[in-house]
């Protein structure tokens, strides 16, 4: 039904004051239809989602410019509302594997990266569908969680891998509490292995050195170079675009990374895909200034590159395994044991500490979440700084003899 309004009209309605403009014409809204008029002359659409713990309503809300627009809005919204909540209702009756599968896919699967999904799905299909699949998702119990967690460093987990699953497990039934398909949480109060703080390996000054030496005689060598005086992930690497190097500023710009993941769609024609997405967090987004002697070996480097990423093969970009494989070829030339990639950037964090970088600086360059992660991490140094370090006390022995 149109209708003229001949004069300003403000109403409250649920504590929200509207307002409909003197002139304007409009289409009513229906009764019970839940949509109104705001003082900014847009129409809001509202819907129950739900209730809060205290029983209040949780309202969704919808806004358009015109009325029409916000019905239609309004209808989708609720209809996918219905959608969703009939689903979830299914899975309250059914077992924790069909709730898992709904949470992982269709709660989680939006808020996530793509790698996060595809370790949550890898942890479900691994762990815990084995372990509680098949129950009930209201039978499931604590006493059924401390045993299943308790069995994992058993067969061989270390306690973070054990953390990590056990957060999957832990979050999924935090959201079946939400939905109140069960009365408690389960995972609630559970006794989890203790964290076993292990010293990062990394190379000696000399090690480092016979690596670099190889490193600068071979075509390949450049992006170990590159990690070892930038902290650079291997992911990180492999993401560099020329856009990214300011090679007349001297600076990287570093906002993505690339990464192998697998693949859980059945639909798929591979297991793995490799996808090329934001950096691991807000802080790693950063911007480096690079060393003289990294910025001349860029420009070396860009006379013979071709494409748009730094590091590419057969014109796609370079892939992380294939990256670790050339720094392990390089690691049996130089005569060096065996150690993972991730190394480089241990080390060069730890020769930085050595130089008394300040720890807001280094945190900032090696893209951590803050400084006190950072000085945890590498707040330590090694045996021959320490050496070198105390050795200056010969002087104060000298002197009082």
């Amino acid at each position: 039904m149109k209708a003229i309004i001949l004069c300003a009209v403000n109403c409250a309605v649920n504590g929200r004051t509207y307002n409909v403009e003197k002139g304007r014409d409009f289409y009513m809204a229906k009764r019970g239809e839940n949509i109104y008029r705001r003082e900014d002359g847009r129409w809001e659409g509202r819907y129950i989602k739900g209730r809060r713990s205290d029983r209040r309503l949780i309202y969704g809300y919808v806004y358009a410019r015109k009325y029409s627009d916000c019905k239609e809005k309004l209808d989708q919204a609720k209809a996918k509302h219905r959608y969703v909540r009939d689903a979830v209702k299914k899975c309250g009756t059914g077992t924790v594997g069909d709730f898992l599968r709904y949470w992982l896919y269709n709660i989680a699967k939006p808020q996530v990266k793509v790698s996060t999904l595809s370790n949550y799905a890898a942890i479900m299909e691994k762990w815990l569908l084995p372990f509680c699949g098949n129950k009930k998702l209201r039978e499931i119990g604590k006493e059924d969680v401390q045993r299943f967690i308790g069995s994992l460093p058993g067969q061989g987990l270390s306690p973070g891998t054990v953390r990590n699953i056990y957060s999957v497990l832990h979050t999924a039934m935090k959201k079946a509490k939400e939905y109140d398909y069960v009365s408690v949480n389960p995972c609630e109060g559970i006794c989890l292995p203790k964290m076993e703080k292990k010293e990062a390996r990394l190379f000696t000054l000399q090690e480092q050195k016979a690596l670099e030496q190889v490193a600068k005689e071979n075509k390949n060598g450049f992006a170990i170079l590159l990690a070892s005086y930038t902290g650079l992930r291997v992911g990180e690497i492999c993401g560099l675009t020329w856009e990214d190097v300011d090679l007349k500023n001297g600076v990287l710009h570093v906002s993505r990374t690339i990464r192998r993941v697998q693949c859980h769609d059945p639909a798929a024609e591979t297991k793995t895909v490799l996808i090329t997405g934001s950096t691991k967090s807000d802080r790693s987004r950063r911007t480096i200034p690079l060393p003289s002697c990294i910025l001349k070996l860029f420009g070396e480097h860009q006379k013979t590159s071709a494409g748009e990423y730094v590091f590419s093969c057969q014109g796609h970009p370079l892939e992380p395994r294939i990256l670790q494989y050339r720094f392990k070829v390089l690691l049996k030339k130089a005569g060096l044991a065996d150690i993972n990639f991730h190394a480089l950037r241990h080390t060069f964090a730890t020769r930085c500490m050595e130089l008394c970088f300040d720890i807001k600086t280094l945190s900032e360059i090696l893209g951590h979440a803050s400084a006190k992660m950072t000085l945890d991490r590498y707040g330590h140094s090694q045996m021959e700084h320490k050496r070198s370090v105390m050795n200056t006390l010969n002087e104060l022995f000298a002197r009082s003899a």
